[in-house]
């Protein structure tokens, strides 16, 4: 690997980190569900532009890794709605536990 090879790798995984991180805050601190499918779902049009443009071509060895990375952010949306629903949860035994 080329030293622009490990800058382009480590900048890759810099910005889905902050793209994973986001989306964490969104799905689990925000009320309406619709903003933690934001990224997902730009990520997902991305992709769909990305190969219909012809940029990228549609093999295997190329989508792959987009499957991969929508898999992730979707499932990431799940399962910080559930998370979400969690801590609505405890804090509504919480304040009725105070009640009592």
């Amino acid at each position: 690997m080329t030293n622009v090879t490990i800058l382009e790798l480590v900048t890759g995984f810099a910005i889905a980190l902050a793209l994973m991180v986001t989306e964490y805050l969104l799905c689990t601190k925000m009320k309406n569900p619709l903003w933690g499918g934001i990224i997902p779902c730009l990520i997902l049009v991305g992709t769909i532009w990305i190969f219909s443009s012809g940029t990228v071509p549609l093999e295997m060895q190329y989508v792959f890794p987009f499957i991969i990375l929508n898999t992730l952010f979707f499932g990431d949306w799940g399962t910080g709605r559930d998370k979400y629903k969690k801590l609505q949860q405890k804090e509504m035994e919480r304040m009725k536990a105070k009640d009592m």
